[in-house]
């Protein structure tokens, strides 16, 4: 927390989402309508963290840089960049700023509970949506974490789950740290019942998912499928 500028060790994540946010608003990345207002939002809510004593969040630079870091050390899955590291892009920087950096400065939660990523194809959304569910499953201190990837079909909920299950099956590493046993259809921590896993459809009565990606959203028949899962959210989590 304090001046996000200032924050100069690390690889400096919170820099590369200030200056993609600049760059946006400025005309020197082209962006959509909606980007644009995301970017101009984020940059007044940086400048009100420090003058307005009323605004009811602060930025968690703990948050993003566990994230940041977190996902840097999986490697890609496939094509050409097979079993290189994967590093984020400034855009995709900024997604992951957003979701874990804004928290409320009473209650400690999260201010997006919801993101929506529509990015055109072949830009590693999919690849994106695994890294930041395998975070949300092992490594955020979220106890019997259940994380979800949906879809209307298997096949395309596998296509989420599927790079997030190599990923972690080629980080050894990273399963040792977390005691995370790769199963033929889902990530468990047998310890404490955190599980990842493809679904089709909603997670339904019963389940209470951390964290729930919902993979080709537009294919869905119901829009509200998987919305229909907060209401289960874990409870005591910040999901």
């Amino acid at each position: 927390m304090g001046n996000l500028e200032s924050h100069k060790h690390e690889k400096n994540h919170i820099g590369d989402a200030i200056r993609y946010a600049k760059h946006v608003r400025d005309g020197k990345v082209t962006a959509c309508k909606w980007t644009r207002l995301a970017c101009e939002r984020f940059l007044n809510d940086c400048r009100r963290i420090k003058h307005d004593g009323d605004f009811d969040y602060v930025f968690f630079r703990g948050g993003i840089i566990e994230a940041c870091e977190t996902i840097e050390t999986f490697s890609h899955v496939k094509g050409e960049w097979a079993g290189s590291e994967l590093l984020l892009e400034p855009w995709q920087v900024f997604i992951v700023c957003n979701i874990f950096g804004w928290v409320h400065k009473k209650t400690d939660m999260r201010r997006f509970r919801k993101a929506s990523l529509f990015v055109g194809r072949k830009n590693g959304k999919s690849l994106l949506a695994a890294a930041i569910g395998l975070f949300m499953f092992a490594a955020e201190d979220e106890p019997g974490a259940e994380v979800y990837s949906g879809a209307t079909t298997e096949k395309q909920a596998w296509e989420v789950f599927g790079p997030a299950r190599m990923m972690a099956k080629r980080d050894e590493e990273f399963c040792a740290k977390f005691g995370i046993e790769v199963n033929a259809s889902n990530l468990a921590i047998i310890f404490d019942g955190a599980k990842f896993e493809p679904i089709i459809g909603n997670p339904g009565d019963g389940a209470s998912p951390h964290c729930a990606i919902a993979d080709e959203y537009h294919e869905h028949p119901d829009p509200g499928s998987m919305i229909r899962c907060s209401p289960g959210w874990a409870p005591g989590s910040n999901p």
